[in-house]
């Protein structure tokens, strides 16, 4: 199942004869209630509904059955289970805070004997360090073993993200955004999910460059927009220029 938070999902506005201040109140209550993906084999092709208690998303259901439910503590997002279509639970995501922040995420697949942990360090300069650790599912005990790097963020946005496995494998990914609204504009906690990379950023990214010692990659989207300035669409464009999925979104 595919999270709303690497999705950048968003939903046509329908706006009624109205003054400018009603559609700034629409504005502000705009959340995607669908998002239709498409690809070149129309096999692959699926849905995800969205349902939300007052503001708060607490679950995103596929077009296969299988579910993610969220939960939370205050405005904060402290779990994301995902079900199989049978209801069997298959990982659990749980998150830590401090002073509003993320602090760790630790991913739990169902049976594991291992978890993977994520830590986070906010710095003075305005990035976030992060370092994964390996946790044993019994004791807790934790051990290194998994990516670290940096992210940079820039007036909202993450616009580079660097990382390596202890030395291994160095890559470095920078992103380029417009100026709109990202469709979770409203949707409170699931930007503070570091998890989601370019996910938590305030606007749409339209370039994504990856760099590593041996190869380099760029991916582009494109967006078509409401008058609220939400997508209502997103394409996803291969580094040859081809099309490697359609969003397409309702509210």
């Amino acid at each position: 199942m595919k999270k709303i938070l690497c999705l950048f999902s968003a939903l046509a506005l329908v706006v009624s004869s109205c003054s400018s201040d009603d559609a700034v109140d629409a504005s502000a209550s705009l959340k995607p209630s669908k998002i239709a993906f498409s690809y070149s084999d129309p096999k692959e092709n699926y849905a995800t509904d969205m349902k939300y208690e007052g503001s708060k998303l607490v679950s995103e259901t596929d077009s296969d059955g299988s579910i993610l439910k969220y939960s939370y503590v205050g405005d904060l997002i402290s779990k994301i289970e995902e079900f199989k279509s049978d209801n069997v639970l298959v990982t659990t995501t749980e998150y830590s805070y401090s002073a509003g922040k993320v602090a760790s995420v630790t991913v739990k697949d169902a049976g594991a004997t291992k978890y993977y942990k994520t830590k986070y360090t906010q710095n003075g300069d305005g990035t976030v360090s992060f370092e994964g650790f390996y946790v044993n599912a019994t004791t807790g005990a934790e051990e290194e073993g998994g990516k670290v790097g940096k992210y940079t963020f820039k007036d909202g946005n993450l616009v580079k993200s660097e990382s390596s496995f202890y030395g291994k494998a160095n890559a470095t990914y920078t992103y380029e955004y417009d100026s709109k609204k990202t469709p979770n504009a409203n949707v409170p906690g699931l930007k503070l999910l570091l998890d989601a990379e370019e996910g938590t950023s305030v606007n749409n990214v339209v370039k994504i460059t990856g760099t590593s010692a041996t190869s380099s990659y760029v991916s582009t989207f494109s967006y078509v927009y409401n008058n609220n300035n939400f997508p209502t669409e997103k394409k996803h464009f291969s580094e040859n220029g081809k099309l490697t999925e359609t969003a397409q979104f309702t509210y």
